[in-house]
């Protein structure tokens, strides 16, 4: 939400499940309701890409800024590259601060390592799946 407090992305769209619920939170975290818009049909990282997709040109953005948690930044840009390929919208990429995720690269704890191991096999499967 600092990105749209300042100025840089005038709209937000929510993607994936419990969008409407998500929605709640940012608009009591200060972002107006008309600059939401609300993707709840998405259930993979996939459909997050071609849903935003569908709005995002519905829209006639230029451009979009991309947030995720730091774990899961790998395979968004894959995912997200591929869907948007020859749009002309510039994507650009943000992770998150408060994913709980500690991103020093280390994985010390076992949540750490489950996470990581769980998106590497998300991540074959998405190579294979739909390339």
């Amino acid at each position: 939400m600092q990105l749209y407090k300042l100025g840089l992305a005038p709209k937000i769209i929510i993607s994936g499940c419990g969008g409407e619920q998500k929605a709640k939170v940012v608009v009591n975290a200060g972002v107006r309701e008309r600059d939401i818009l609300v993707d709840g049909k998405s259930e993979s990282t996939y459909q997050n890409a071609v849903y935003s997709k569908d709005i995002v040109t519905a829209q006639n953005f230029k451009s979009a800024i991309i947030i995720t948690s730091p774990y899961h930044m790998r395979r968004t840009k894959l995912v997200f590259g591929r869907i948007f390929r020859n749009t002309g919208v510039k994507l650009l990429y943000c992770s998150t601060k408060d994913s709980g995720f500690n991103v020093d690269g280390q994985c010390k704890s076992d949540i750490d390592r489950q996470i990581v191991r769980s998106e590497y096999i998300k991540l074959i499967y998405y190579w294979f799946r739909y390339w």
